[in-house]
């Protein structure tokens, strides 16, 4: 992923007592710092001053695509300005080895011929309406004076805006937060940073703002384009029940497995095609950087269902000289620790190392099962071992990145992410002996296998709900459970 960073603020304010000059500049230099951590490839930042105003523009890069690292921001001929983080895997055509930032950029460029033939000005929403990726996105739009900004329909890229209260204030959009030195005291009480929703595509009016020569009254120059979802929030229809056999050697024996029909097999079939092509998109084409023996895709691997079939998925697409990390990361439980103490001497000699925690465990039974699937593949299972002290030491930079978000639900998500992408760990010695060698992952996609619960009704309350009401309640229970769009 990348880093992308706009800002917007009179110029006549940059001396404003009530947010000195000195610390807008340190906000500034802090943001452009988190965005480089995403994007380390390359940076660049560009300025533009229109009358009373300043637009500030930095982007850091990540190479994913194409055959030349190309930096942010991107500038056309017309003077339109391009921040793009995100990935076109369809909708837009991108040929192959060619970078889909370039491609984009020409598509937004010709957008004007698109509104010009059907009489309106959402050339470029047309556009992002038909890209298929996850993105986030910043782009100005020279010739009309407007900047349009958002996320896919999906939210899978993110996106923060500080929207100004005053003429004062500056108007900010950042691929991530940080912490914000002398705040003014009109924002104490209130987050900084909001993410941007993932409901469409804003398009803010500057032209028409040079026009007032103030920010204040900020949301009146801003329109929203709603998202034409290509989907429907959940399947609700029911199967032909008069097709369904009413046993199958697997719901014989356990009556939570429902009986699978021909249709439903055929449909089982279409998802796993689907998903393979997804995760085919996803590590074709990566560009190798460092030694000819790293990988260039590692999973997170818990040895769970989700991770399983994407590292299956990911061995057919990937050549088999390539090996594939294996990211398996484990935390030291003080508290587990604390009770282990407690226990006899006869107890102890008995006791797991720390770090045998249940992931971890089902985690080598699964890519042992992986080194039978696919023997010739380097499957590089690496243990990160994450100690107390230093969860401790890291735990405020991670809250501080993760933020808006603030449960403890995203906490420890959020941990589990920042330790493994880090990559530091052990691998087991390949002469077969009990001995660990220190092990860094340069893998520059990595694949997460999150939401297939949430996706596929796989929670234990789904088949306690088809339990006691068939399909009917299942289909009920998965509503019930949709959380509520942005």
């Amino acid at each position: 992923m990348c880093g992308i960073l706009f800002r917007l603020l009179q110029s006549s304010n940059l001396g404003d007592e009530s947010f000195s000059n000195s610390s807008r500049k340190d906000l500034w230099n802090q943001l452009m710092t988190k965005n480089t951590q995403r994007g380390p490839d390359i940076q660049d930042q560009y300025s533009e001053s229109l009358d009373n105003f300043e637009l500030d523009f930095f982007g850091a890069v990540l190479h994913l695509r194409g055959k030349s690292v190309i930096k942010q921001p991107l500038i056309d001929d017309d003077q339109n300005i391009l921040l793009w983080n995100g990935e076109i895997f369809d909708g837009l055509e991108v040929p192959f080895g060619e970078n889909d930032t370039i491609c984009l950029s020409t598509a937004l460029k010709d957008s004007k011929n698109i509104s010009n033939e059907i009489n309106d000005n959402n050339g470029v929403v047309k556009v992002l309406q038909m890209i298929e990726g996850p993105y986030s996105i910043i782009y100005w739009q020279g010739s009309k004076r407007k900047l349009w900004f958002g996320r896919d329909c999906l939210g899978r890229r993110s996106l923060l805006w500080h929207i100004p209260s005053d003429e004062r204030d500056s108007f900010l959009l950042t691929s991530v937060g940080c912490k914000v030195p002398h705040r003014p005291e009109h924002f104490e009480a209130v987050s900084y940073f909001q993410e941007v929703p993932a409901d469409g595509i804003y398009c803010l009016d500057i032209n028409t703002m040079l026009s007032s020569g103030s920010l204040g009254s900020f949301k009146k120059f801003l329109t929203h384009f709603k998202w034409d979802l290509p989907f429907g929030r959940l399947n609700g229809t029911l199967p032909n029940l008069n097709e369904l056999p009413s046993t199958s050697p697997e719901s014989a024996s356990n009556p939570f497995v429902p009986a699978i029909s021909l249709e439903m097999e055929q449909a089982i079939n279409q998802m796993i095609d689907v998903l393979g092509d997804s995760v085919r998109r996803r590590v074709s084409e990566i560009p190798r950087i460092g030694r000819q023996e790293d990988a260039s895709v590692a999973i997170l691997f818990s040895g769970g269902l989700d991770c399983i079939c994407l590292a299956a998925l990911a061995d057919k697409y990937i050549p088999h000289g390539k090996p594939i990390d294996l990211l398996n990361v484990s935390f030291e439980n003080p508290r587990i620790q604390q009770s282990k103490k407690k226990k006899t001497a006869k107890e102890s000699d008995k006791k797991k190392p720390i770090y045998d925690v249940p992931d971890r465990l089902t985690g080598r039974q699964g890519v042992e099962e992986l080194r039978k699937i696919s023997p010739n593949r380097i499957w590089n299972f690496v243990e990160v071992n994450v100690p107390y002290e230093e969860v401790c030491q890291y735990k405020g930079e991670i809250l501080e990145l993760m933020s808006p978000s603030d449960t403890i639900m995203d906490l420890s998500i959020a941990m589990a992410f920042w330790f493994a992408v880090r990559g530091n760990g052990q691998i087991a010695c390949p002469n077969g002996s009990e001995e660990f060698i220190k092990f860094e992952s340069n893998a520059r996609v990595i694949l997460i296998g999150v939401g297939a619960d949430e996706l596929l009704a796989g929670y234990s309350r789904h088949r306690e709900a088809f339990n006691q009401g068939g399909w009917e309640k299942l289909i009920q229970e998965a509503k019930n459970r949709l959380i509520a769009p942005n």
